[in-house]
């Protein structure tokens, strides 16, 4: 006599047993599809010959809400309760249909699953971005054995299910040993207001430059939402119900009104019960997550009085279980290395975790300790460090995005506390913004920026309103605040205008008392100098920038140390690469690399290849990696690119005649490079024909002669050669503006020159990376130009005059000595010493008749100097300074001699 049920019982204690082993290890395990439960009138059980479950042919869904009897049904064993995460492999069963029946470009499939006792929800089996093999989440399991239930959507195969218990995010023993230097006082409000300041900013709400913002929130506020609440339905991220839900908050906030503030309680509880992000990923979705977070951490602080014990406990809750959502997860340290780089260093650190634990500090002080810890123990110092140069390392965009939630956090702070964390530094920052800025609206480029509508559009204006409000509120900075209304202001966050502006501070838009010349300093070396600051295409401004090094942070920062950009009604000099897919073959070979810019390139064979690059471009050393600290930054030559070995400015600080800038960007190279120093000078000659001249200085040592050196400028239009020189040109409002580029050492019958336009421009030595896209930026033009001489060192010299169309180029003399050059042009007389010396000898200097010349001496030692005239006694002393080493002075005709008296 035989008993079947015997052998299956054991087959299944068995199968309970290795699961339950797997799980005490760790491990992800298989869920047999044998031990389904198939509803065979909807479901074929096989696939191509082999165990897959999809529809039947005959049967066809759009939507999955409302069929009763699941498709699949399967019980879990996972040994205990506790949190587990499934995972999916499927297939389409038909590819090329799926493609043609899609319309969003994403090619989505989602299944609808119930677990145990569980709301169904929806997630994604199948999509562009992960395709087949899908993490569908993390779910509770309450029983060791649980019930799952799947509804499969049309046109997929549902080929292997795995489970794998969730493991949380370990705390590092810094953060949990880390104990918060400054805490959140007792009491509420405390998220952007506390006691002292509330009455502040509810006078401030009738001043007539709040009336219109306060007017749209008081309207929002007092319309009813209708919002369906169905417990056994989840949501998605409503961005209109969050904001109805925010509006309400504050004007409950300011105006006590308790019938609002009661809606904005229980649309928050009930959204938050509801909501349900799955696993969706595409997107940063995170972003959305924190969105939910923070605007429900509003509705917790603002109208604490309004909730009872139960309604704080359930909205603690779900916060919390968004938090688990979150890139980070709970605790805070998944994934994310660093809150000073990356996605670590946006919002959901510097205003949901911050704003959430802020919130419900009292009731939980946890999330605040890890929140701070990340905040203060690790971005506030380093940003000290970092901020001495007023301009950010990831760039326009990024820089933009990313500084404007390191605001949020400054300001929560400070309002919370009534007196700052950050360093007085951050206010300014967003000068950078501004000197960036070129007359068309746009901006000079730096960093990857998604802004790429930069050349043929002409009604685009680059705006980040946010960041400006929130910088030029927490400085009191007039000018900033003329930068915030130019940009639009912030209609669609009225909430936060009137949370931080003071009518008080009135706009200045006036930017001609600013300097003319920007210096960024030692952190992130650069120099901008422009001849003007007028707002409008049809200027005839000129901008230059020369980058210097620093300190390198990667992420969207480039590989540009040394890199060049000139613009006159549009770009001339500049950058070819776009940023459109971040660590693609085209953007890590192209857009971030040194290939992309005008730059100094120096072919190494055997320099190795480093963060998934393929292709060696002869630039600076790419990197992915970024210091976590002060010491790592300063400790670490990784991350070193160079020093600036001299800045200065003419006579007049603000319209100075000229800007000198001198650095050595050795360490910004690999080994390669034995030393590289590189100077520039630009003279604003306040003239309109040829309103503008830059001389560029590069001096560099290869470590082995053979290696080839290319002295690479890019441009947006093809150029034209004419004699020996290069004429670049642009375009705006019906003005063209040319650069004349007069390569001087070495000469014509000493060097070769190479362009690539067109679709070869994205040709780096070996291989293409060709781009589709609209934007001039990827069919432009990379010059190179390298000596026909091997040799270890190699020197070159250029001046770029930039022109008005039919303006004729001015003569220019040229004398090259052993350690400088002498030029003389317009009203001119140029002392220049080559970029890796400073001089320490007797210099000549002929001044021709006829007019007064400005004598501009750049490269001096430190220490005095006499300035004699010939057959004459001296004429006066200077004393030049260190990392200036420069002076100028207006002299006659006659013949002079620089004297060092005393160099130090």
């Amino acid at each position: 006599m035989r008993f079947p049920f015997v052998k299956n019982f054991l087959s299944l204690l068995l199968f309970l047993l290795a699961f339950q082993l797997c799980f005490a290890q760790g491990d992800k395990r298989e869920v047999p599809l044998s031990k389904f439960k198939v509803n065979k009138k909807a479901v074929n059980e096989t696939f191509n010959g082999k165990k897959g479950f999809h529809l039947s042919d005959n049967v066809s869904r759009t939507t999955l809400e409302d069929i009763a009897v699941a498709d699949l049904e399967v019980v879990v064993p996972v040994g205990k309760a506790g949190s587990y995460v499934l995972e999916a492999e499927t297939e389409p069963v038909d590819l090329a249909r799926l493609k043609t029946d899609d319309q969003s470009g994403k090619l989505t499939l989602k299944s609808k699953l119930i677990n145990g006792d569980a709301r169904p929800t929806y997630r994604i089996m199948y999509d562009v971005y992960k395709g087949g093999l899908q993490e569908l989440g993390k779910f509770e399991f309450k029983s060791k054995n649980q019930n799952l239930k799947i509804w499969l959507p049309t046109n997929l195969v549902l080929k292997k299910l795995f489970v794998k218990p969730y493991i949380a995010p370990k705390p590092p023993v810094e953060a949990d040993l880390y104990v918060p230097k400054v805490v959140p006082p007792s009491g509420h409000p405390r998220l952007w207001v506390n006691q002292e300041t509330l009455p502040v900013i509810r006078k401030r709400l009738v001043d007539t430059t709040h009336a219109s913002a306060w007017n749209a929130v008081a309207i929002k506020a007092r319309l009813p939402y209708q919002f369906t609440f169905d417990k056994d339905k989840e949501v998605f991220h409503n961005e209109e119900l969050e904001k109805a839900i925010e509006s309400k908050a504050f004007y409950y906030l300011m105006t006590e009104d308790e019938k609002v503030g009661k809606e904005a309680v229980q649309l928050a509880l009930a959204y938050l019960s509801l909501l349900e992000f799955g696993n969706v990923t595409y997107g940063d979705i995170t972003r959305e997550v924190g969105r939910a977070m923070y605007t429900a951490s509003l509705v917790y602080d603002w109208c604490y009085p309004l909730m009872d014990k139960d309604s704080r406990a359930q909205l603690r809750k779900d916060l919390m279980r968004l938090a688990d959502d979150m890139e980070m997860g709970w605790p805070p340290f998944q994934g994310i290395e660093s809150v000073v780089n990356g996605h670590g260093n946006e919002a959901q650190i510097c205003r949901d975790y911050l704003s959430m634990s802020i919130a419900i500090y009292d009731e939980d002080p946890l999330p605040y300790k890890y929140t701070s810890y990340w905040i203060l123990d690790q971005l506030v110092p380093l940003r000290k460090f970092e901020y001495q140069s007023p301009r950010h390392n990831q760039g326009i965009d990024y820089g933009g995005y990313r500084f404007g939630w390191e605001m949020h956090a400054a300001w929560l702070y400070y309002r919370m506390l009534g007196y700052p964390v950050f360093d007085d530094n951050i206010k300014n920052l967003p000068y950078y913004w501004v000197y960036m800025r070129t007359p068309d609206g746009k901006m000079l480029r730096d960093g990857d920026m998604f802004n790429i509508k930069y050349n043929k559009s002409e009604n685009f204006y680059w705006k980040n309103p946010q960041t400006m409000l929130l910088c030029y509120a927490y400085a009191g900075n007039a000018i900033i605040k003329g930068e915030f209304v130019k940009q639009g202001g912030l209609k669609d966050n009225p909430v936060l205008f009137l949370l931080l502006d003071d009518p008080a501070l009135k706009p200045d838009f006036d930017l001609n008392q600013l300097p003319l010349t920007k210096d960024f300093g030692s952190v992130l070396n650069s120099m901008v100098a422009r001849t003007g600051w007028e707002e409008k295409g049809s200027s005839g401004n000129v901008i230059a920038e020369l980058k210097g090094g620093g300190f390198h942070f990667g992420n969207h920062q480039h590989a540009d140390a040394g890199a060049l950009q000139i613009y006159h009604r549009g770009i001339q000099v500049g950058d070819l690469g776009l940023y459109l897919s971040y660590g693609s073959p085209y953007d890590f070979n192209y857009n971030k690399r040194s290939v992309a810019h005008s730059m100094m390139l120096i072919r190494d064979p055997k320099e190795p290849l480093l963060f998934r690059t393929k292709t060696n471009d002869g630039g600076t050393r790419f990197s992915q990696r970024f210091p976590r600290n002060v010491t790592e930054v300063l400790s670490d030559s990784w991350f070193q690119t160079g020093f600036v070995r001299s800045s200065a400015l003419g006579v007049d600080p603000i319209r100075p005649s000229y800007s000198y800038f001198n650095v050595d960007i050795t360490n910004a190279y690999s080994e390669k490079v034995q030393a590289y120093t590189k100077s520039m000078l630009f003279l604003n000659l306040k003239r309109t024909d040829v309103p503008a001249v830059v001389i560029l200085l590069d001096h560099l040592v290869a470590k082995e002669a053979a290696m080839k050196k290319y002295w690479q400028i890019n441009t947006l239009v093809k150029p034209e050669l004419l004699d020996d020189k290069l004429v670049l040109s642009s375009e705006l409002d019906g003005k063209k503006g040319k650069t004349y580029v007069n390569m001087f050492k070495p000469g014509s019958a000493e060097r070769e020159m190479q362009v690539l336009s067109g679709d070869s421009s994205t040709k780096v030595f070996e291989d293409f990376y060709t781009v589709k896209s609209v934007w001039p930026e990827a069919k432009g033009s990379r010059i190179m130009i390298s000596p026909k001489k091997e040799d270890r060192l190699s020197e070159f010299a250029t001046i770029f005059q930039i022109t008005e169309d039919g303006a004729k180029e001015l003569p220019i003399e040229i004398v090259e000595k052993a350690n400088y050059y002498t030029f003389q042009l317009a009203d001119k007389v140029i002392v220049m010493a080559k970029p890796n010396v400073y001089l320490a000898e007797e210099i000549k200097i002929r001044v021709p008749a006829g007019k007064s010349y400005e004598v501009i001496c750049v490269g001096l030692s430190p220490g005095f100097w006499d300035i004699r005239k010939m057959n004459t006694e001296k004429i006066k002393s200077e004393n030049i300074l260190k990392d200036r080493n420069s002076f100028s002075w207006v002299a006659d005709e006659g013949s002079y001699s620089l004297i060092p008296v005393r160099v130090n």
